[in-house]
């Protein structure tokens, strides 16, 4: 089985040269034998009704919250019911089918129970805001966000960051200016440390929303590094510690940076594969600016001439050999003398590899992605 699995790497390597994608330290040979004893037959992703291809087996464990999504949706949803000002009732609807308390089932499954409702509530916050990206990780169309200019958003953005850090006082007409408010408030109050960590990565996403080098990235290299940022890596991490209570230390920070890219990586190109029909759907019927397909999908098939179902197919093989990168590097931390394993940074290394696979498994679920 080893045998078999280190000549699957080699050819996935030799592919990626031919692909013009630079060595690194995600996309080297493992030359290590380990092999995570995960079960796979119990995993159901060859079923998934909206697979874009025949999936190979993942190596990730997944996990759901031990109170269920319709417990933690009875707690959060009627506060973006009742408050936010949706551009229309079908827009209400729409996000309300979306199922971001599943999402967030799968994506934070350690929560706490106490920190369930704040910090499922700025998740739901982040997506909404964030309303302008097409096809990306959960985002959700609003109208007057995508008739901005770029002029336009730099100020929005502007004036979300000074209202996250408390500096300027929310204008209390505008749902999404006091609602940002209120949350992030009360999480100060529950953890002022872990709270100012979401705020930061709350505000690098945001820039990330605005940046211009979106409409530059023209290889699949530059596009995953640019990924690791614009998909939410920093707050996706700070809100998962903050949900779970991990106070980590700064050197044990610093050791999870490499773990964390090659997690992002697998999130950003997961997320691409499900959303790709319908983020090419949307380029086609929206010629504004912004409106080019940015996918690892669309890039590898510019790269390489390559259609875009044997673009997914590739991308789906370099998920999974992420996992077996993802899952060494892992096994290495925790048999390192001087990882200074604690209780907590062992179940934040759990949770980075529950968040992985729980994208893959709401974005099978998600009616967005099979519309």
């Amino acid at each position: 089985m080893h045998q078999i699995q280190r000549t699957c790497m080699r050819k996935w390597q030799i592919s990626l040269r031919l692909l013009g994608v630079p060595s690194s330290p995600i996309n080297r040979l493992i030359s290590s034998t380990y092999c995570d004893p995960t079960n796979n037959a119990a995993r159901q992703y060859a079923t998934a009704p909206n697979a874009p291809c025949k999936i190979p087996p993942s190596q990730l464990e997944a996990k759901k919250h031990h109170l269920g999504w319709e417990i933690i949706q009875a707690q959060v949803e009627p506060y973006f019911n009742h408050n936010w000002r949706f551009a229309s009732e079908s827009k209400r609807k729409g996000f309300l089918a979306l199922g971001l308390s599943r999402a967030f089932s799968n994506f934070f499954p350690l929560t706490l129970d106490d920190r369930i409702g704040v910090t499922c509530k700025m998740l739901y916050l982040s997506l909404l805001i964030d309303g302008r990206r097409h096809g990306q990780l959960l985002t959700i169309e609003i109208d007057q966000l995508e008739k901005m200019s770029f002029a336009q958003m730099l100020a929005y953005r502007h004036r979300a960051m000074e209202i996250a850090f408390g500096t300027v006082n929310p204008d209390m007409s505008v749902s999404h200016e006091w609602m940002l408010y209120d949350t992030l408030q009360t999480m100060r109050i529950k953890d002022e440390v872990l709270a100012m960590d979401v705020t930061q990565g709350f505000c690098q996403l945001l820039k990330a929303m605005t940046s211009q080098e979106r409409g530059s990235i023209s290889t699949l290299g530059s596009y995953l590094e640019f990924r690791e940022v614009d998909v939410g890596r920093t707050f996706y991490t700070a809100l998962m510690r903050f949900g779970a209570k991990f106070h980590l230390t700064e050197g044990q920070l610093v050791k999870t940076q490499s773990l964390e890219s090659t997690a992002f990586r697998h999130v950003s190109v997961i997320n691409d594969i499900y959303s790709w029909e319908r983020e090419w759907k949307v380029s086609q019927t929206d010629q504004t600016d912004g409106a080019r397909p940015f996918s690892a999908v669309y890039i590898l098939s510019t790269e390489t001439g390559l259609p875009f179902s044997a673009c997914k197919r590739l991308l789906y093989s370099y998920c999974r050999e992420l996992e077996l990168v993802f899952k060494q590097a892992v096994h290495e931390i925790r048999h390192d003398s001087s990882s200074d394993l604690t209780p907590e940074f062992e179940k934040y290394l759990q949770g980075l590899e529950y968040f992985m696979s729980g994208i893959e498994t709401w974005s099978q679920w998600t009616p967005r992605y099979r519309q």
